[in-house]
């Protein structure tokens, strides 16, 4: 009877670590397309909101946010704000850009547009062939028409961390090198992205009037976050397990989450 028991425990701890096996197996060797289908079941529809600042003052608010449909993933940030850069005027400036992803998250197209008294323009990009990208000028850009090519897949710099972050342990010292368009050079660019440090921060989720009629701070709440370097022009961002901006410095330009009526309060003009 002890043998004919041994003998079974045997065969159930061997099954035990034979399925193991055969997992981490498949995990080891799931194709690209399986890691972000299994990426776009994570990802959480939802939009946060950003006090800007230059040389610690706000000059402007900004919106991020991913929403899901039946057959895409979209992403679209907004800012609205006194912007100026080097030796050019501070303008009231409006841009929106938008992004949109099939639900296995490979880029269908983009647009982008800028809202100034000087320069206003409009881009549009629409990728072809799954390897490269067609970038065209809906109004004035200053810049010819372009195409670029590049490896497959290719995201847009707000679904880039979020697919980085989903796609792997937040764990110091991982990395991956993936496919960026940059809107600011209006090329496709390949950053690898770096953990390098883990923090708890402290932010805004919510507001309400005080007696005068301002909005203040109603509540906070605390989020774990990871320090990601290695992204274009210097950004260092701070994300959390999603992928999702806390705080970020590019230059003299920080973006900090907050809630929505403390982003957009010192915009209205």
């Amino acid at each position: 009877m002890k043998s004919k028991r041994a003998a079974v425990a045997v065969l159930v701890v061997a099954l035990w670590i034979a399925g193991m096996a055969m997992m981490m197996h498949r995990n080891a060797n799931r194709t690209e397309s399986q890691q972000l289908a299994e990426v776009t079941l994570r990802v959480q529809p939802s939009t946060f909101y950003y006090a800007i600042d230059r040389d610690g003052e706000q000059i402007g608010a900004a919106s991020s946010g991913l929403d899901t449909t039946k057959n895409s993933l979209i992403a679209e940030e907004y800012f609205l704000g006194d912007y100026g850069s080097g030796t050019k005027p501070v303008e009231r400036t409006a841009a929106r850009w938008q992004t949109r992803l099939t639900r296995g998250l490979h880029l269908i197209d983009l647009s982008a547009d800028v809202t100034r008294p000087t320069k206003p323009f409009s881009i549009n990009g629409t990728v072809q062939d799954d390897s490269a990208i067609f970038i065209a000028g809906k109004k004035v850009t200053g810049r010819p028409a372009a195409r670029y090519t590049f490896t497959a897949p290719l995201f847009n710099p707000s679904v880039a961390s979020v697919v980085f972050m989903l796609g792997g342990e937040a764990k110091i010292g991982r990395s991956q090198t993936m496919s960026v368009f940059d809107p600011i050079t209006r090329a496709v660019v390949r950053p690898t992205l770096r953990i390098q440090a883990e923090s708890l921060f402290t932010v805004v989720d919510s507001a309400m009037r005080d007696p005068s009629g301002e909005w203040t701070v109603a509540h906070r709440d605390t989020v774990r976050a990871w320090r990601i370097e290695g992204a274009p022009h210097g950004l260092e961002a701070w994300v959390d397990a999603e992928g999702r901006i806390v705080t970020a410095r590019a230059g003299s330009y920080t973006a900090t989450r907050t809630a929505f009526e403390i982003a957009f309060r010192k915009t209205a003009k």
